[in-house]
């Protein structure tokens, strides 16, 4: 497996791992915002599309064609970090962690 291998299937695995935390987000008392909402249906949306897009496209081409970035890797890692860290819960992304826990 090639360098650019091994970043597009972390890629894929990071995007989806994204989606995946996103759909399985359950509120528990927590206050319904549709707007915020929205947001995380379309985060999930996009990780998710983009992860898939990246397989898809690996496996019709054959050799990689286009490849990932490791800037790419790097976004969608971050991303995935402030999702984890909020446990899913796109409002929490922007807020302290210390204000999470109340």
């Amino acid at each position: 497996m090639s360098g650019h291998h091994l970043v597009a299937l972390l890629f894929v695995a990071v995007n989806l791992g994204t989606a995946g935390r996103l759909i399985c987000y359950r509120r528990k008392g927590a206050r319904y915002r549709p707007g915020m909402s929205a947001i995380a249906y379309l985060l999930a949306v996009f990780t998710g599309g983009q992860g898939l897009d990246v397989l898809i496209r690996q496996g019709q081409f054959g050799p990689w064609v286009g490849g990932v970035s490791l800037w790419q890797l790097g976004i969608a890692v971050l991303l995935a970090i402030l999702v984890f860290r909020a446990r899913g819960n796109v409002a929490a992304i922007g807020k302290p962690a210390r204000a999470q826990l109340r």
